[in-house]
């Protein structure tokens, strides 16, 4: 009868190189097997976000009107393709916009909101990814101690309650309810064909999304690889495959945002096309050169393979190249000429020195270990401090929202995003324990750092919308930062369309916002007063400390309170301005006119 042990082990024990069945299928075919009109679509962010599935749905379905709803982290530049082609009728996000190479308003995103083409829902990043995950968990709501005093808690009734705390007395907490997509999509780096999915860090969202969907998730990946390969990996593994529909192998999937491959052997990664993102940028503009490029980019390719091949082979091994963690000294290198610091500061940098030093003092006089900045120039002020602390032997590690820790910027890129910086972080995560835990949690000691469009007297902040219909962008961290951190200090610069008495929509209410520099001068909170005072003027050169006062009073349209006596903010050093240009030498944020 022979040994039953052996057969076994022999045929039944071995491990196969792939298991379970095959999904894979070309992302045309995923799209029109599995896409409908009128469903709620959830595109979802874990390494890089899915924008060839931008592509194909804009193939699919240009020309109808399929009335999509959309699910979002954010809507960046490639997102107003969707918009345009006339795709989505509702979408629910946390920001609508253009980031590189600074943030600012999409001309497409306006034009649909002040016409009444989609219905937006303005979320905070991390109430958004909380949706996410509760809707992962089955459960109906999480709470959140974000949107609570923003004008997102009355717009979104529907979807966000306030409660008593049961076990804090007293004290209230935001409820924010699940979402379900009927679908969701994901770009990963590898999955294998029976849809298990690897995505390195920083995670962003996660995959809640893609757990909770009620149908299922198709996923994109740059390589399709074995089962053991992912064995191999399985650290990185974050997608079951029984959650997914179809597989596509899509190389350049991201693109033009990047890929990071993070130490995975065999599957290469690539960096973020800023000169492409920028035409696109350019081309939303006017409706007839957003035609023109989506024709020869979207349309006339027939799938996502022939997008690539177009990209050329020389752009692409660029790309791959760029990867590298030490590919940004070639970008310094490239723009060495540019640099100078005995050039005398301008406003904004004068702004950000004085941001940059203001942030020392605080996180050193109130013991703070972190610091988390929005994008913009509040960001370049806390590159600057987290260096000059570091000089000084002070431990303090700079976080970014999407899931980065503990970095050190790389010079030659201001995008406070950019992928160089994450060969140097201590700690890749995501959005809910940057946000949640390692700046809101129970024992942070965090600053955070923020820009805005306007502010108010009382420290609440717009960058949303300006009533009756202009769109801005969105909170993005920004409703999470000022509604977690220990202290906001808020840098923008000084005008009358900036500095209103009362915000006509908060983004992020004021009680955390305690500081905030202009280009100007400097406005505190003292002794506990709700409402800011002037407390300094920023050295110009070219004005007295009355002057420079009189011309901030006449750009607040309030009556601010000066006191007594105020302090004369010096110049910039040259080490100060060298370092700084550092970070900025194309001036994306350091112009005068930003």
């Amino acid at each position: 009868m022979g040994d039953p042990f052996r057969r076994i082990l022999q045929n039944i024990i071995p491990l196969k190189a792939d298991e379970g069945r095959s999904k894979v299928m070309p992302l045309g075919q995923a799209v029109q097997t599995f896409v409908k009109p009128g469903m709620a679509i959830h595109l979802g962010l874990a390494c890089t976000p899915p924008l060839a599935v931008i592509y194909e749905l804009v193939r699919r379905f240009h020309g109808q009107d399929p009335r999509f709803t959309l699910f979002s982290l954010g809507l960046t530049t490639a997102y107003s393709l969707l918009v345009h082609a006339g795709l989505l009728r509702k979408i629910t996000t946390t920001f609508l916009g253009d980031s590189y190479p600074s943030p600012g308003p999409n001309p497409v995103f306006q034009k649909a909101f002040r016409e009444g083409a989609v219905d937006i829902q303005h979320w905070s990043l991390l109430a958004m990814v909380q949706r996410l995950k509760a809707g992962a968990m089955g459960v109906g709501a999480l709470p959140t101690k974000s949107i609570l005093g923003s004008s997102m808690e009355k717009d979104n009734l529907d979807a966000f309650a306030v409660v008593e705390d049961p076990f804090k007395k007293g004290e209230k907490l935001g409820l924010v309810r699940a979402i379900n997509a009927d679908l969701s999509f994901y770009h990963a780096l590898a999955a294998d064909p029976q849809g298990n999915s690897l995505f390195v860090p920083p995670y962003a969202e996660n995959l809640y999304g893609a757990l909770g969907s009620k149908q299922g998730v198709i996923v994109t990946a740059e390589k399709i690889v074995s089962t053991d390969f992912l064995r191999a990996n399985a650290g990185y593994v974050r997608l079951p495959g029984y959650r997914v529909l179809a597989v596509c192998e899509v190389p350049f999937g991201g693109h033009p945002s990047g890929m990071t491959a993070h130490g995975i052997h065999g599957v290469g990664g690539y960096a973020v096309d800023n000169p492409f993102v920028f035409t696109l940028r350019q081309a939303c503009k006017k409706k007839e050169t957003l035609d023109a490029w989506m024709e020869e980019w979207v349309l006339s390719c027939p799938d996502h393979s022939a997008y690539v091949k177009k990209l050329g082979p020389d752009r692409v091994k660029n790309l791959k190249d760029k990867t590298r963690p030490d590919a940004w000294q070639e970008d310094y290198e490239s723009n060495r000429q540019n640099l100078r610091s005995d050039e005398p500061a301008n406003a904004m940098e004068r702004m950000v020195v004085a941001a940059a030093r203001e942030i020392l003092s605080r996180v050193k006089g109130n013991q703070y270990r972190t610091l988390l900045a929005g994008i913009g120039a509040s960001n370049l002020a806390a590159w600057m401090a987290t260096y000059l602390l570091r000089q000084e032997g002070y431990e303090v590690d700079v976080m970014a929202e999407l899931g980065f820790f503990g970095y050190l910027p790389r010079p030659a890129d201001p995008f406070i995003f950019n992928l160089s910086n994450v060969p140097t972080c201590k700690m890749l995560t995501d959005v809910s324990e940057v946000l949640g835990i390692l700046m809101g949690g129970e024992n942070q000691r965090c600053l955070g750092a923020l820009s805005a469009a306007q502010v108010d007297r009382w420290g609440n902040l717009n960058s949303t919308i300006i009533p009756p219909n202009l769109l801005i962008t969105g909170s993005g961290g920004a409703n999470d930062v000022a509604s977690g951190a220990s202290e906001v200090l808020v840098v923008v610069p000084q005008s009358p369309f900036r500095f209103v008495p009362e915000v006509a929509y908060i983004t992020a209410p004021g009680h955390r916002v305690r500081i905030v520099v202009t280009t100007l001068g400097m406005f505190e909170k003292l002794d506990g007063d709700r409402e800011f005072t002037l407390t300094g003027t920023l050295e110009d050169g070219k004005s007295s400390a009355e002057e420079r006062a009189r011309a901030i009073k006449e750009q607040c349209q309030w009556d601010l309170k000066i006191a007594p006596q105020l302090k004369i903010i010096g110049a910039p050093t040259l080490d100060e301005l060298a370092l700084l240009r550092l970070f900025d030498p194309h001036k994306f944020f350091l112009t005068e006119n930003t």
